[in-house]
């Protein structure tokens, strides 16, 4: 099981505007090395997550809409359309007695409440500690 290269970058960028604050776009795209047309498609959709806010001007760009320790992990790639959902095997599954139901419900589960746990604020604190 992998993160999609766009869970990777949102939640990269998100941390870089709980470290560093307020950054614009072309900053960010600096520091990611992405394109400003990419990162915008990201930004657009954990603003619209409510994960960050965008500040228009001279002296505008992105930052966190609440204190990193008041979002989690899962928020973010929900917001990015990458949550964990594997209730089911597939979609073509109609099998009432799936023997893989209730594994695939379980791990689902547990990968949601462990990244639910986990909180930016916790990530950059790990970070912090290398």
């Amino acid at each position: 099981m992998k993160l999609s290269t766009r869970a990777r970058y949102g939640l990269k960028v998100c941390f870089l505007l709980g470290v560093g604050g307020s950054q614009s776009l072309p900053q960010l795209s600096k520091r990611t090395g992405h394109s400003g047309k990419y990162l915008e498609q990201l930004l657009s959709m954990l603003k619209k997550g409510g994960v960050i806010q965008a500040e228009r001007g001279a002296n505008g760009g992105y930052s966190l809409s609440r204190d990193p320790s008041q979002i989690n992990i899962a928020e973010i790639l929900d917001a990015l359309g990458d949550g964990f959902d594997m209730d089911a095997c597939n979609d073509a599954c109609q099998d009432a007695y799936c023997p893989n139901k209730r594994i695939f419900s379980t791990l689902s589960d547990t990968i949601n409440r462990t990244l639910s746990a986990i909180t930016l604020k916790d990530m950059i604190d790990d970070y912090r500690c290398v």
